[in-house]
C-alpha cells in the first residue's frame, strides 16, 4: 500500500506541473488562472490575486502531519492585502459568490499538488452562504476540477463553517452531497454538546472545535475525551491552539494552531511579505 502511494504522488505532481505549464505567466483577458515563475498559481478575481497558504493538522503523540488546511491570501489593486471576509462580503450576488468560492478551491488544489509532498489530506473551507446558494448536488462542479487534476477526491476534506451547524437539516443534506461526490467532510462545532446533538444526524468524518470555546468549560478535558470516544463517527480536531497541550489532550485527538505550525507557503508560491496572516478562512 505504501509503495502504491509513493508511486501515485509523483504522478499527481507531474500532472499538476503539466496543467500549470499550460497556464500563462502574465495576466490574459478571460483567463482566471496564471502561474508564477517561482512556482504555484494565482487566481485573478476582478483585479485581486488569490493565493494559498497551508496550515498543518497534526497528531500530537508523534508530531506527524495528517493533512493541511488551505487559507486564502488576497492581494488587491495597488498591492493592498485584503482579508477573505472583505472580498467575499463584497460579492453579494449568489452566482458571483459561487464562482469566487470555486475559483478559490481550484487555486488551493493546484498549489497543494504543486507544493505539498506526501499523500496527506487537503482541508478546504466553503463559505456559509454557498450552502444555501447552491440548490442541489454540492461538490459536483468541483469534482470535475479534481478529476481533471487527477487528485483522488477522498484526499479532499470539505469543511463547513460554524454557523452551518445551527441548521442541521441543511447541513446533513449538503454533507451527503459532498460525500456522494467522493469527498470527505468536516464540520465546526462550538461545544462537545453541540456535536452530541448533531452526531447521529450529520455524516461528518471530522469534527473541529475551537480551543477557546472548548476551554470555557471547567470539565473540558472530560468533554473532549467524550468527543474522542465517538471517533467511529468522526475524528476530533482541536483548533487555534497557541500553546502546546501534549500530555494533556486525550489520546487520538488531532490538533491545529500556531503552536503546531503557522499557515505557510509550502514552496515559493508567493512572496510571503505581500500577504497578511489573518485568521479568516473561506
Amino acid at each position: 500500500m505504501e509503495d502504491q502511494a509513493n508511486s501515485v504522488q509523483p504522478a499527481l505532481a507531474q500532472r499538476a506541473r503539466t496543467f500549470l505549464d499550460r497556464l500563462p505567466l502574465a495576466r490574459e483577458g478571460g483567463r482566471q488562472l496564471r502561474r508564477l515563475p517561482e512556482g504555484g498559481v494565482v487566481g485573478d478575481w476582478f483585479g485581486c490575486e488569490l493565493s494559498s497558504v497551508f496550515q498543518p493538522i497534526v497528531r500530537p503523540a508523534n508530531g506527524s502531519t495528517i493533512g493541511y488546511e488551505a487559507y486564502l491570501r488576497i492581494l488587491g489593486s495597488g498591492e493592498r492585502a485584503l482579508s477573505p471576509w472583505a472580498l467575499f462580503s463584497s460579492n453579494a450576488d449568489d452566482d458571483r459568490l459561487v464562482a469566487l468560492d470555486r475559483l478559490a478551491r481550484t487555486v488551493h488544489a493546484l498549489n497543494f499538488l504543486s507544493s505539498v509532498e506526501g499523500d496527506g489530506l487537503l482541508f478546504l473551507n466553503v463559505h456559509g452562504r454557498l450552502l444555501a446558494a447552491v440548490s442541489s448536488d454540492h461538490g459536483a462542479a468541483f469534482r470535475k476540477v479534481v478529476d481533471a487534476l487527477g487528485l483522488p477526491p477522498e484526499r479532499i476534506v470539505i469543511e463547513t463553517p460554524l454557523e452551518a451547524s445551527l441548521q442541521p437539516d441543511l447541513l446533513a443534506f449538503v454533507l451527503r452531497n459532498y460525500r456522494n461526490n467522493g469527498f470527505q467532510v468536516a464540520i465546526n462545532v462550538d461545544s462537545p454538546m453541540q456535536w452530541q446533538a448533531l452526531s447521529s444526524r450529520v455524516p461528518a468524518q471530522f469534527v473541529k472545535v475551537d480551543s477557546a470555546r472548548l476551554c470555557l468549560a471547567d470539565d473540558w478535558r472530560a468533554r473532549l475525551a467524550w468527543l474522542v470516544s465517538l471517533r467511529e463517527r468522526a475524528s476530533v480536531i482541536v483548533t487555534r491552539l497557541e500553546a502546546k497541550l501534549d500530555g494533556v489532550l486525550p489520546a487520538g485527538v488531532l490538533v491545529q494552531g500556531y503552536a503546531y505550525g503557522l499557515p505557510a507557503q509550502r514552496a515559493a508560491i508567493m512572496r510571503a511579505e505581500r500577504y497578511v496572516l489573518d485568521r479568516f478562512a473561506f
